[in-house]
């Protein structure tokens, strides 16, 4: 860029005036010689992002294991112990998947597969047995349908008998029942056969299923506080238990072959796509994590309806732990570490390490939303961890202070959402939903 001042202008100028245009001068001068990254740095971006991705849903594969380990230990020798174990196990499991949501919005297939592991929130009745006091939609004619007790269903105009638990029927009852609610598969579904039905509204207590209810001794066999008639509901249990943990297992093997090292395959893809489309998907995705689901559906939804079936564990009361992952994993991303069963240090090669050294301006800014955002997602953790305070009390009607840690934490996610959209322009880009880059994907 050349800017020339003629000689008598120069002259002429008072100092004032002079030092200023000088000033005016030496910004446009640095801006058009500012550097910009270059497109290997960029691609590093995606390559970090792709190995990154692999090695969570690598762990959360791994967690799976175990959590199909102790379920068949439950099943086959119930006590309030395998129970227990059982909990803790999907716990577990839920640390590594919750990092890994930070990877949908961007990624169309992501998006679409999670719908048959992660689906919420959903009508309970429509599985197992409630107490008199559930409420549900008059729309839902399912929600009573009580797949465990029932011995045959009315499907697509037939009776469909229900004898056995096998996933491919529940996932057919799911869609014919044309009810979003209606949720037969993933995590929760398991969640809430591992706990039950969470009694206890806004108050302090999750879920308090006995372990009588898998119990095959039908002295002991149990549908909640009753003796059931038989043994056919417990061990209709035992096989959704077995069921939903091999469902989970092969659908984490599944998203884990898209990351793998390799040629062909979606990570792959998203590698050698066109830079910026790549970056796009990156960002988009975190940021739309952080404003629309995690501060927008997660959060504020169970805030302005105080429901604590708006919250995403709601049968086991572990919704802290999940927000709190999924604060992580958008917050990792963007720096390329990650802590599992092996940590993984790529900061050198993350959007972090290129906005810090391209626009430090901006950089120091996305810091501080993240330092922010943390500081209020930390607070809610402890709270749940400390057992002083649950996601459901934190929403409870007049609950202000408990009101005040939410918001904050749903003003964090949506400040650095913004923060991360303009660094998309300072890469080149505006942030566009990249369901419209579907070739990746294909």
């Amino acid at each position: 860029m050349r800017i020339l001042l003629g000689r008598s202008m120069h002259i002429f100028l008072r100092k004032p005036a002079r030092a200023y245009i000088l000033a005016l001068l030496a910004v446009l001068l640095n801006s058009a010689c500012a550097p910009s990254p270059r497109e290997e740095e960029k691609r590093a971006v995606l390559a970090a992002y792709r190995q990154q991705a692999y090695a969570i849903y690598d762990d959360a594969y791994v967690a799976a294991k175990q959590l199909y380990m102790a379920v068949i230990e439950l099943q086959t020798n119930p006590s309030d112990a395998s129970l227990e174990k059982a909990r803790n196990a999907w716990r577990e499991a839920r640390v590594p998947y919750s990092q890994s949501e930070a990877l949908r919005f961007g990624n169309w297939f992501v998006d679409e597969w999670e719908k048959g592991i992660n689906s919420w929130p959903l009508d309970e009745g429509f599985i197992d047995y409630v107490d008199r006091y559930y409420r549900v939609s008059a729309s839902n004619e399912w929600a009573h349908a009580n797949l465990i007790s029932s011995n045959v269903i009315y499907a697509a105009g037939r009776q469909v008998p229900i004898n056995y638990i096998v996933i491919r029927q529940l996932q057919m009852l799911e869609l014919s029942s044309g009810i979003e609610s209606n949720i037969a598969t993933g995590y929760h579904a398991l969640e809430f056969m591992l706990w039950g039905q969470d009694r206890h509204g806004n108050s302090q207590g999750a879920g308090e299923r006995p372990w009588t209810d898998f119990s095959l001794d039908p002295s002991l066999c149990s549908d909640g506080d009753r003796l059931a008639s038989g043994i056919e509901s417990c061990r209709k249990r035992g096989e959704f238990l077995q069921a939903q943990s091999l469902h989970i297992l092969s659908k984490l093997k599944e998203m884990r072959g898209y990351w793998a090292p390799g040629d062909g395959n979606a990570g792959d893809r998203l590698q050698k796509s066109p830079v910026n489309e790549g970056l796009n998907r990156v960002l988009f995705g975190l940021a739309a994590m952080s404003a629309e689901e995690l501060a927008g559906e997660r959060m504020h939804v169970a805030l302005m309806t105080n429901s604590p079936e708006e919250e995403q564990d709601c049968f086991s009361d572990d919704t802290h732990n999940s927000l709190w992952y999924n604060a992580l994993g958008i917050e990792n991303f963007y720096y390329g570490r990650y802590k599992g069963r092996s940590a993984i240090d790529l900061e050198a090669q993350s959007l972090a390490a290129l906005a810090t050294e391209y626009y430090p301006a901006l950089a120091r800014e996305i810091d501080a939303g993240f330092s922010e955002t943390k500081a209020a997602m930390k607070v809610i953790w402890e709270a749940g961890n400390n057992g002083e305070q649950y996601v459901d009390q934190l929403i409870a009607p007049g609950n202000a202070a408990g009101h005040v840690l939410l918001q904050r934490g749903i003003r964090g996610l949506q400040t650095q959402a913004n923060l991360l959209g303009k660094l998309a322009l300072k890469l080149g880009f505006e942030l566009k939903d990249p369901a419209s880059f579907s070739a990746l994907d294909q």
